[in-house]
């Protein structure tokens, strides 16, 4: 797009990441698969412009707020980095202490008699009107997952599937494309199922608590398994066979309810520090747009 003479390039450039000019183009958009706006279209959009000094005034105006804008989100997103990296340090501190007390075992070893780490339903179907609620790998996007916003099949594409059914507070490790993301049932899903890409564990409380084995697959030791033993190119993957054999260290169940609640309490020190930098960035985020509205409705003060 080249604009004509009377229009500085930079200004018809800000011009077009206005709320006004995407919402236009916004309700022009026809196709349910591919959206699209035709050439025509957009060329037949009207801009209101002042005089070139005043659009390099706000040009100028606009290239310093977003050139301190750009370096506070940068600043935003270092430390929400270090968030989580500091996560990560807490997490192997506290796993690392009680070494000496750990026992090795096998994931099989560790999961209650009835959990057969078994993937979940191959071919789910259609969405089904007040049906049966799945989880997906896309909905491990959150620590806990509840009923809401969870895909609903027909139950009898459920029968034979069994293994996975849920009885709720399972930790659900997905097995298919991001291996080793973890989420955990809430106990709403009593009765629901899982997909081909996710496998629910349930420990046997004897050996570790269901809260300590969700940070335990968790742990950096465990995740290095996993993606070892990840394989695929289009579709990444791990085996049953292979994730049955990850080796888990378990401390001593003395040790188990101070370790748990030493991990539990680094998370939420954790998800408050990513909260306050989420919050920063959408901040920053919204006075872009507000600089914008403002330079572009004639707002914007000397």
């Amino acid at each position: 797009m080249r604009p004509s003479a009377e229009i500085d390039e930079q200004y018809l450039f800000y011009s077009l990441f206005t709320d006004e000019f995407m919402s236009s183009m916004e309700a022009l958009q026809k196709g349910a698969s591919y959206p699209a706006v035709t050439d025509a279209e957009v060329r037949a959009q009207r801009l209101r412009y002042p005089p070139r000094p005043e659009q390099r005034r706000i040009v100028t105006l606009l290239d310093e707020a977003f050139a301190d804008i750009a370096t506070a989100k940068a600043n935003a997103e270092k430390n929400l980095q270090n968030a989580r990296e500091l996560a990560n340090e807490l997490s192997a501190q506290i796993l690392s202490a009680p070494s000496a007390n750990c026992t090795i075992q096998s994931l099989e070893e560790i999961v209650e008699a009835d959990c057969s780490l078994s993937y979940g339903i191959v071919q789910p179907g259609d969405e089904f009107e007040s049906g049966l609620p799945i989880v997906r790998p896309v909905n491990l996007d959150r620590p806990l997952i509840e009923l809401g916003g969870l895909k609903r099949i027909d139950p009898t594409l459920a029968k034979g599937y069994e293994r996975t059914k849920l009885k709720g507070g399972e930790v659900l490790l997905c097995v298919r494309g991001t291996t080793g993301t973890l989420s955990c049932a809430s106990s709403a899903l009593a009765g629901a199922n899982v997909t081909r890409g996710i496998v629910p564990i349930r420990f046997n409380p004897q050996s570790v608590s269901q809260e300590l084995g969700y940070f335990l697959m968790r742990s950096a030791p465990v995740q290095a398994q996993i993606r070892a033993k990840t394989y695929g190119t289009a579709l990444m993957q791990i085996n049953i066979r292979d994730l049955r054999q990850i080796q888990i260290p378990v401390p001593h169940p003395s040790q188990q309810a101070a370790i748990a609640k030493a991990l539990q309490d680094a998370e939420e020190q954790t998800n408050r520090l990513t909260e306050i930098q989420g919050q920063k960035l959408t901040a920053l985020d919204d006075l872009k747009k507000s600089l914008l509205h403002h330079a572009f409705s004639g707002q914007l003060s000397q």
